[in-house]
């Protein structure tokens, strides 16, 4: 199975200080086929003067889309599915833009997913040979025990639906149906889209990642973000039902 057309995006609000360096990283790796849509989400510092400089020196490679606000991680992910899925693509890759995502993953991952079995590949913290790096164990625990506690409710077997860092086959997002999901916002929308692929019926397999820590730049997580993926699972299960 060969897949003729790849296109990864990523979601960035004040990447500056790792956009450049990052997608550069991903081209590096010279995978056949790929190329990259980003996402900039208002950003307030020089992310989309970057993005627009990248699009203009590979220009057979890299778009740019500028999202006006309202912003969100969220919002920033269905514009991105989209923008994707309109391209024709046939793989969709989801990664964040702070290097939490080591890109050096994408080979395997792609590779797991040209044997056929599965819709979608995920990048887990919580399988073996995966783990957080450079975080503190109270940062990593809290993870642990949220992802159980979503896991129990919607009734998934994953070890990690929190993560961002996907792979997906056209079908499966179309299943997802992006304009359709409820996430707003923050971290519920890795959540969700993994939700909806198990729900209807696509094959997922988790893939070891060490996550680390951000190379640079702040944060843009709130205390907030923390509360949304639950009263988004509630909604899910009130609405579609347990997965």
């Amino acid at each position: 199975m060969k897949f003729k057309n790849i296109w990864l995006f990523l979601p960035c609000h004040n990447e500056e200080e790792n956009l450049k360096s990052l997608t550069e990283k991903i081209l590096g790796l010279n995978i056949p086929n790929l190329h990259i849509a980003i996402v900039d989400d208002a950003s307030l510092d020089k992310t989309g003067e970057i993005a627009d400089s990248l699009a203009s020196k590979y220009k057979s490679k890299i778009k740019v889309v500028h999202r006006k606000p309202p912003r969100g991680r969220a919002l920033a992910g269905v514009t991105g599915y989209n923008f994707c899925l309109k391209q024709g693509a046939d793989v969709i890759i989801e990664m964040d833009a702070d290097f939490s995502h080591n890109p050096k993953y994408l080979p395997e991952f792609l590779q797991e997913l040209k044997q056929d079995k599965y819709d979608v590949v995920l990048g887990s913290r919580f399988v073996a040979g995966g783990r957080d790096s450079d975080r503190s164990s109270f940062r990593t625990n809290i993870s642990k025990l949220s992802g159980v506690f979503l896991r129990l409710l919607l009734g998934l077997s994953l070890k990690d639906i929190g993560s961002g860092y996907k792979v997906y086959k056209r079908k499966a997002l179309l299943a997802i149906n992006p304009n359709g999901l409820f996430s707003q916002k923050g971290l519920a929308i890795s959540m969700e889209s993994v939700f909806r692929a198990v729900k209807a019926g696509c094959k997922v397999k988790e893939m070891p990642i060490i996550f680390q820590d951000r190379r640079a730049g702040k944060s843009k997580l709130s205390y907030k973000d923390f509360f949304e993926p639950i009263l988004i699972a509630l909604k899910l299960v009130l609405r579609l039902g347990r997965a």
